[in-house]
């Protein structure tokens, strides 16, 4: 993954792994995300699908795109819970918050997850901690892609 700095290499980034402006996979999404319900249930916490994560994966769910050429690291857009005990971290960062959030998509070298609050800000789930990534799709792409040091979840508290 190349360091992003605009609107326009985001949307190239995602462009060469199928995404388009209007791109609308609605019965997947729906799917996906009632899948993810279904896993968070599974390993002991309550998920609700939000608006914003529902209307964000209509459009990139199903994506991957890597963030490393020379290796299999990527980001896969798809609601999930990439470890045991993953659903407590998301509750313990939606209760920071004061807000309700949802996955969206993971990386799969650190599996590290990105979820959108209700506001529609992007924060980032990682075994060092919770991460704020930005305000929106754009913003959290951009910073995603610089790495670290990211702004700490806990400052975007209601």
């Amino acid at each position: 993954m190349p360091v992003l700095k605009s609107a326009e290499a985001v949307d190239a980034w995602l462009s060469a792994v199928g995404w388009y402006p209007g791109r609308r996979c609605d019965d997947i999404a729906a799917a996906e995300a009632a899948s993810a319900v279904r896993d968070f249930r599974d390993d002991g916490a309550s998920l609700e699908i939000i608006a914003p994560a529902l209307e964000f994966l209509r459009e990139h769910v199903g994506l991957v795109a890597p963030r490393h050429a020379s290796t299999d690291d990527r980001v896969e857009f798809h609601p999930r819970l990439m470890y045991r005990g993953a659903a407590e971290d998301v509750r313990e960062l939606a209760d920071g918050l004061g807000k309700k959030v949802f996955p969206v998509a993971y990386d799969t070298y650190d599996g590290g997850t990105v979820l959108i609050d209700e506001a529609g800000r992007f924060f980032y789930l990682h075994h060092s901690g919770e991460y704020f990534l930005g305000e929106d799709k754009y913003a959290a792409l951009m910073s995603y892609s610089r790495g670290y040091p990211l702004e700490d979840a806990e400052d975007y508290s209601a």
